[in-house]
Order: structure tokens, then C-alpha cells, then sequence
């Protein structure tokens, strides 16, 4: 698949469980009207996209097929997915108990992940999360950087106001920054503003 290459849509029909195998494929939603989108998620290699939807089977009395609430799209060139039937996914899983608790602890922790960001979203400042990002993706630099309006549905925002805060990092000698490409020039500070503990150990040690 290539970068921007839908994987599903909303409403679609669940007819499978998808594993990314490279690359990376990123769930959104899409507010009303379609002018902004909000990344739920990210999916990277050996991860489930949407995996917990693809566990609900028909739904209602009519037993209507479940369908998926959000959009995916490859976020790399090349991205790689397997598809596997979800009816014999679910089948394997409830015969073997081993396997079901994995798939549950899998779940219980993507859950966790979720509200995490969904907090960070809700209460965090930008700079916080655009520092976060930061910290997470640019570890080996240099970092390729989304283009401004998909760094935007990542962080819950619009695509102007994360060129300013890009070009604030870059003014106050946190980050350098070349055609698209980013590299942390101060990762103590930036974890402050990420408010990561985890960072800052590792900054200062």
C-alpha cells in the first residue's frame, strides 16, 4: 500500500482483522462536513488495526453485520497489511483459551493507550503534545515529519496553528528543522514541556 491508500471507511462492512506487517496505517475520524480529521490511533508493525470492532460479529435481532466506526489509511510507502477473516479469527480465539487471553490483555492495554491520548487531547496544550510527539518519533534523527495537516489530525488540531508552534520549537533551539525533516536539539527542555518524567530521566542521565 501506499502512504494515503484507505485500508477501510467508516460504515464499511467488518469482514476481516487486519495486521500490519510494515509501515504504519493510521484510524480517523472525520467531523461533520469534513473540514478536520482527528487520528484516533496509529498502527505499526505486529499491531491489530480496529482489532477490537473486528471481535463483534452480526449485531441486533437481524443479526446485522458490524461495521467500522472510523477510516484507515496507509500513513507510509511501502505499508504492508495482512487480512485475515474475521470469522476464523474469532473461531480460533474462542478455542483456545491461551489464545483469547492474550487477545483480551492485547486489548485491555490498546484501550488504555487510547484514553491516555484521548486525555491528552482533551486537557493537554499543544505544545505539550506536539513535544510528546516529538520525543516518541524523532528519537533517531534525522525525523521525517507528516506534512502540517496530517500532524494536525494527530495531535488534534489545525494545520496553522502547528506550523507556529513548529516554528516557536525551532526559534527557541529546541528542535532544527530541514525541508520536512526534524531533529531534537534539546530533549531536557522538550520533555519538560511534554511534562514526561521518563523523558526528562533520560535527557538528564
Amino acid at each position: 500500500m501506499r502512504r494515503g491508500e484507505p485500508l477501510f471507511r467508516a460504515g464499511d462492512e467488518i469482514h476481516s482483522v487486519d495486521l500490519v506487517v510494515r509501515g504504519s496505517v493510521r484510524v480517523y475520524r472525520v467531523a461533520r462536513g469534513g473540514t478536520r480529521e482527528l487520528t484516533l490511533h496509529v498502527e505499526g508493525p505486529r499491531q491489530l488495526v480496529a482489532g477490537v470492532v473486528a471481535f463483534q460479529g452480526p449485531l441486533g435481532p437481524a443479526l446485522e453485520p458490524a461495521c467500522y466506526p472510523a477510516h484507515a489509511e496507509a500513513l507510509q510507502t511501502p505499508t504492508e497489511v495482512l487480512r485475515l477473516s474475521a470469522d476464523a479469527v474469532r473461531e480460533a480465539v474462542c478455542r483456545t483459551p491461551a489464545l483469547a487471553q492474550a487477545v483480551i490483555a492485547y486489548f485491555a492495554r490498546r484501550q488504555a493507550e487510547l484514553l491516555r491520548r484521548m486525555e491528552g487531547l482533551v486537557f493537554g496544550e499543544l505544545g505539550e503534545r506536539l513535544a510528546a510527539y516529538l520525543l516518541e518519533h524523532a528519537a533517531q534523527a534525522p525525523h521525517p515529519l507528516p506534512t502540517n495537516s496530517e500532524l494536525a489530525a494527530l495531535l488534534g488540531t489545525v494545520p496553522e496553528l502547528v506550523s507556529r508552534k513548529l516554528g516557536e520549537f525551532y526559534r527557541l533551539g529546541l528542535i532544527h528543522l530541514e525541508r520536512r525533516s526534524v531533529t531534537i536539539t534539546d530533549t531536557e527542555e522538550l520533555a519538560r514541556l511534554a511534562g514526561d518524567t521518563h523523558f526528562q530521566a533520560e535527557g538528564t542521565s
